[in-house]
């Protein structure tokens, strides 16, 4: 199998945040466990049982895996399973894929388990792969275009074996698959069309009750008994709350209404581990203030180049680190990739520094000497952050109005194309990831349809097709710059992804807390 690069591993246990131990993914360091092991394989249940409650931070606009972001997988992956899963270090396993190969750069071939059966009867096989990937390919507007696009061809090559071919190299397409993008749909649902928007049709080790959904407040699901793993399933039923409020969350996870929360705070993390509970955290992503109206159509300023850098040299990254994280981010970093993963650029530490001043003089030759005002779009979990730019921001006179978005549609708005800015949590240990899904405008987010980076385009197809991520490290190193000089895009801060478990939380082995989650899946979890 191919790796991609993993910049460190990640166990689940108890962090000491205070005494400054931290579950990084960058850089070494060391773990703490002061809330106990997780695992305990004796006193698991030998057949479902209990109940785990968990808490998420908004409602999915959608079922369908295709048509909701990774920030919903807490309510895909009970119900779905996925190609591939990744390890503790990041690096994609077998789940409905037993291993994988890649007869050349672009292709990857797949084989398969035969014994996964869909809760409507379904079978899983290869042709089912070829139904959901061709079926992702043709939905349009979804959240993972980047990942469906290149493909050009989806090949049953017998019922234990999929090919699928690409236009240009995917070489991390095994590690996408291990996310919401790479969840498998029953086929029967596929060739029905059914609207999975408040439907499911999974093979997962949860079935969903539609019964007892309750929009914008619940999702129940019932353990599947005839689960190919049934190992991984110990819960008889899985509870996910949505709570939107920050503190709601973290109340009821101390309050015992909840035993996992999800989107733990920088400024939560003190107070979380002096209540006892498991804080998982670590440094995977990159908080990005992305302009996408570079061509002024709502807001004309942004067509300005003078406009845009003036913004990055307002975005005070120091600043940033100490009034939202509580100083346990990374600021220094003038790049998207981690320090410490493969894909950090040490030159750009440091890079594009604050200067309030130089900003000022740049609006005023680009015609805005008062500043301008501009939207973005809102939502409760990230309004603190908001918030923190905004007063970044009106150093340099610029007044950012923050508008608040319905439950579930903020990533949905923005590719309607209803702000031109907003901030983003781009993976920074997946480059490839982080340029064709945030950055690209064949990406998900160019509702403006611009075609200002095509040269930088060549550069990203130029690298794929090198052998190896040491000779396409130079061509992501100069994305990663250019992405900057050009104010298409200004990194903020490694940020803490961080999660909460009650100390009630069991497992019958390690959970992985992978790079994409907003919180570790039910999988193998039980509560004493």
């Amino acid at each position: 199998m191919t790796r991609i690069p993993a910049p460190r591993r990640l166990m689940a246990a108890a962090v000491a945040l205070a005494t400054g131990l931290a579950l990084t993914a960058c850089g070494g360091g060391t773990t703490g466990d002061t809330g106990g092991s997780l695992v305990d394989k004796a006193g698991a249940p030998s057949t479902p049982a209990g109940t785990l409650r968990m808490a998420a931070w908004q409602e999915t606009p959608s079922m369908d895996p295709v048509r909701t972001t990774t920030q919903n997988g807490m309510l895909i992956f009970p119900e779905y399973d996925t190609l591939t899963v990744v390890d503790a270090e990041f690096q994609p396993q077998p789940w409905l894929a037993t291993s994988w190969t890649q007869p050349d750069s672009k292709t990857w071939e797949f084989k398969l388990r035969d014994d996964v059966t869909f809760h409507d009867g379904s079978k899983f096989d290869a042709e089912t792969v070829k139904l959901n990937l061709e079926r992702a390919k043709k939905v349009t507007g979804g959240p993972y275009t980047n990942i469906y696009a290149p493909i050009s061809e989806v090949e049953a090559v017998d019922p234990a074996t999929v090919r699928v071919s690409f236009s240009t190299p995917q070489p991390n397409f095994p590690y996408s698959m291990s996310t919401v993008a790479g969840a498998m749909i029953s086929p029967k649902a596929v060739k029905d069309e059914t609207d999975l928007t408040r439907a499911a049709a999974g093979s997962g080790g949860w079935i969903w009750q539609k019964e007892a959904h309750r929009e914008g407040a619940e999702h129940v699901y019932k353990a599947n008994p005839d689960y190919w793993n049934k190992d991984a399933v110990r819960a008889e039923t899985i509870s996910v709350k949505i709570m939107q409020e920050d503190n709601a969350r973290l109340n009821a996870l101390q309050s015992g209404q909840v035993e996992v929360m999800s989107t733990l705070q920088p400024d939560q993390a003190d107070a979380a581990q002096s209540a006892g509970l498991r804080v998982l955290t670590d440094l995977t992503s990159t908080g990005t203030f992305l302009i996408m109206d570079r061509e002024g159509k709502k807001v004309p300023a942004f067509a300005k180049p003078e406009v845009r850098q003036a913004i990055g040299l307002l975005l005070d990254r120091d600043a940033y680190n100490k009034a939202l994280l509580s100083g346990k981010g990374d600021p220094k970093g003038g790049g998207f990739a981690a320090p410490g993963s493969p894909w950090h650029d040490a030159s750009l530490d440091g890079f594009n520094k604050a200067d309030a001043a130089k900003a000022k003089e740049l609006l005023a030759q680009a015609g805005y000497p008062d500043g301008f005002t501009f939207e973005v779009g809102n939502a409760p979990v990230i309004r603190q952050i908001n918030e923190t730019i905004a007063q970044l921001l009106k150093e340099g006179g610029i007044t950012m109005k923050i508008v608040d978005v319905a439950n579930g549609q903020y990533t949905a708005d923005v590719r309607r194309g209803r702000f031109p800015a907003g901030y983003f949590v781009p993976t920074s240990i997946d480059i490839y990831q982080w340029w064709s899904r945030t950055v690209s405008t064949k990406g998900i987010y160019n509702p403006f349809k611009l075609d200002d980076l095509d040269d930088l385009e060549k550069t990203f197809d130029e690298a794929l097709e090198m052998t190896g991520d040491g000779a396409r490290k130079p061509l992501m190193n100069r994305l990663q710059r250019e992405t900057v000089e050009r104010g298409v895009a200004f990194p903020l801060s490694q940020n803490p992804r961080s999660a909460a478990l009650a100390a009630s939380v069991r497992a019958t082995q390690q959970p992985v807390f992978a790079p994409e989650d907003i919180a570790p899946r039910p999988h193998y979890l039980w509560t004493k």
